[in-house]
């Protein structure tokens, strides 16, 4: 953790960020759907989510300062049980578009969907 977060406080450095993202203890889905349950805003890329409008209109909700959770979904997606305790718990289930993207793009594609929401907010 404590590596990770070095990580994190240098990537936050390089980008001029002001805000360091806080590196928590690795832990299993439920707690953090429970953990998800205490942002401003928890979204779940879905390969099976309706189409773009909620993406669209998760995104036109956040703001700067607001705390956002993103799950992104191991390689094979999530499971339906997953998705229905992630509903469950106020997450919204959005579309990253018509391809499936690997694990290790989506988080990457959110976050760059993300950054341009907040920029066009300027």
């Amino acid at each position: 953790i404590s590596r990770w977060q070095a990580i994190s406080e240098s990537a936050a450095k390089q980008s001029k960020r002001t805000i360091v993202p806080k590196i928590h203890d690795v832990m299993n889905y439920k707690d953090a759907v429970e953990y998800a349950m205490t942002m401003d805003l928890s979204m779940v890329p879905y390969e099976l989510a309706e189409g773009m409008e909620a993406t669209k209109n998760a995104l036109s909700k956040i703001k700067r300062g607001m705390d956002v959770a993103v799950f992104i979904g191991p390689e094979g997606g999530f499971d339906m049980d997953e998705i229905l305790l992630a509903k469950d718990s106020n997450m919204t289930p959005v579309s990253l578009g018509r391809r499936i993207l690997r694990t290790e793009t989506a988080g990457f594609t959110v976050m760059a969907i993300i950054m341009y929401q907040l920029e066009i907010q300027e």
